[in-house]
């Protein structure tokens, strides 16, 4: 059985990501390469916009539990 994907896991592979301004969906698919797939696939279905920080990520992903 895999474990959902959280947004505290999520925010652990972007950490830092958005101090330099702002990120593209791209960006933060390379962020997270070393993810599991199932974090890749949630950041995959983002739309392709930008994201000046994390909590806008949040608003593309209301479905996405804090924490499991």
């Amino acid at each position: 059985m895999t474990a959902e994907v959280t947004r505290i896991e999520i925010a652990d592979q972007l950490a830092g990501l958005f101090t330099n301004g702002a990120v593209s969906k791209h960006d933060m698919l390379i962020a997270a390469a070393g993810a599991r797939p199932e974090v890749l696939q949630v950041l995959a279905a983002l739309p392709d916009r930008r994201y000046t920080e994390l909590r806008q990520v949040w608003e593309d992903l209301p479905r996405v539990p804090v924490g499991a």
